[in-house]
């Protein structure tokens, strides 16, 4: 699985390695009516294109997986910090008998 998933990541980077020398014509970039930055080659300015939106991204993500993360380690202390089953129903029975509901078994009358 590992063999495949770095043979696609090789396709890949040899097809966008393709794609950038046979993009190599240099245009023009106008950042405004007076500013313009001449012969820049075209596939730079799509790969920073391409940076910043991944970069946007990544941003816009960020807090959402912030806030699952926060919510999985505050479930995981719950988790951790909660009774076990066995101490639980301890706890119950104890409560039953202390308010007269279920009388004391003796040792012999246990299952």
């Amino acid at each position: 699985m590992r063999l495949l998933a770095w043979l696609v990541k090789l396709g890949f980077f040899l097809l966008v390695l393709w794609f950038a020398l046979k993009n190599t014509t240099p245009v023009p970039v106008r950042f405004s009516a007076d500013f313009v930055w001449n012969n820049v080659p075209l596939i730079v300015v799509m790969l920073v294109c391409v940076a910043i939106g991944a970069l946007l991204g990544a941003l816009a993500l960020a807090l959402p997986i912030y806030r699952m993360r926060r919510e999985v380690s505050r479930l995981r202390s719950a988790v951790t910090s909660a009774p076990t089953a066995e101490a639980a129903a301890e706890r119950m029975a104890s409560a039953a008998r202390q308010s007269g509901a279920v009388a004391e078994l003796g040792a012999g009358d246990r299952g």
